[in-house]
């Protein structure tokens, strides 16, 4: 859960607003990069992370782990860094090291936990905006990101137009539906309850159950119906048991839950799953069509026909505002067995697009 080992910081000392309400003392960025920023510093590519990503994108001399893209990003791949200066930020309200619930408080002696404010996608937006700037870009090449990290590049493409001349959205939505809020709010449920949250203030005693489950049943809606069932036997096991796992099933379920145990905060599961629920692209009031309409950058929209967190027909609803507003747009569409994941699984298959709309 800490800053990753190759991770640069940087801390802003000015006090940073947030959207909802409340106000950091200060801001610091945890950020990784790769590749060479040329002198004009015009080509820079911003990924944006997915909900469980962080900073470590790629691996580097500094941290030779596989990133959470590693193959998305390297010489001659999609994100060419023969070409591109690729640089990844960890999220507001996350635990990777950029500012949330595990920094220190206000008073710089015991962290917020619970205390630390909530924040929307538009507060993440701004906080990546904000190392742009202390990079001295002015404006980016593109911004690439997949589910949560697409809710980001749409966020800057539309209300942030002049940072960006290319805007890549894989597996996002313009604003987030009844039917996946009701998902996430199951996960924050099970963190939530769990007798050890006490209202985020849990210090050395995480609500890990609570963790696990959440984190279980987000799994079944990252991964499509086609994968669980072709990947694992339907037939008992084990001895059946309602206290272990009786399928095949289950227990990868159960390896999922407790695999972010390794990586993830429960108040930082919280915020980012809210922040998710809230994104809405039109929220100031502006419909897409509008928003496109003033804008002058470029847009690949993308999805998975099996998604079933983030339909098919959302990512096409943001194609087709986008283009009802006059915004030049490529738009592909996969099939996958993994489902809404196919953007972390399936790299050749997404990257080939990502490639060609970076040369066009």
């Amino acid at each position: 859960m800490a800053k990753p080992p190759g991770a640069r910081h940087i801390e802003i000392d000015k006090p940073f607003s947030l959207e909802l309400g409340g106000v950091l003392p200060r801001l610091e960025v945890a950020w990784e990069s790769w590749g060479t920023l040329n002198s004009a510093r015009d080509n820079a590519i911003l990924v944006c992370p997915a909900f469980s990503a962080h900073c470590h994108a790629k691996s580097s001399t500094e941290d030779p782990s596989a990133g959470w893209w590693e193959r998305m990003i390297g010489p001659g791949a999609p994100l060419d860094t023969d070409r591109y200066f690729v640089l990844c930020a960890s999220l507001l309200g996350g635990c990777h090291g950029t500012s949330g619930p595990l920094s220190l408080g206000p008073d710089g002696g015991a962290a917020y936990e619970g205390r630390f404010p909530l924040v929307t996608i538009g507060d993440q937006v701004r906080a990546h905006l904000a190392l742009v700037d202390h990079l001295g870009i002015s404006c980016l090449y593109a911004a690439c990101g997949g589910s949560m990290g697409a809710m980001q590049t749409l966020e800057m493409g539309l209300h942030h137009a002049e940072r960006l001349r290319r805007v890549i959205a894989i597996s996002g939505t313009d604003r987030t539906r009844p039917a996946t809020a009701a998902i996430r709010h199951l996960g924050r449920r099970a963190i939530m309850l769990d007798p050890r949250f006490n209202d985020g203030m849990y210090g050395e005693k995480p609500p890990i159950a609570g963790l696990e489950l959440a984190r279980e049943i987000g799994t079944v809606f990252y991964r499509s119906q086609e994968e669980f069932n072709h990947r694992f036997a339907w037939e008992p096991a084990y001895r059946p048991s309602l206290d272990g796992p009786t399928f095949e099933v289950q227990s990868y379920l159960l390896h999922q839950g407790k695999k972010i145990l390794r990586s993830f905060d429960s108040n930082a599961y919280l915020r980012l799953s809210l922040a998710m629920d809230l994104h809405d692209i039109e929220r100031q009031g502006t419909p897409l069509a509008q928003l496109a309409a003033q804008v002058d950058n470029s847009y690949l929209i993308g999805g998975v026909t099996e998604d079933r967190l983030i339909t098919i027909e959302e990512q096409k609803a943001v194609r087709d505002g986008l283009l009802q507003g006059g915004a030049h747009v490529e738009w592909f569409e996969i099939s996958s067995a993994v489902g809404h994941d196919a953007f972390l699984v399936d790299v050749d298959a997404v990257g080939r697009f990502i490639a060609a709309f970076l040369e066009s």
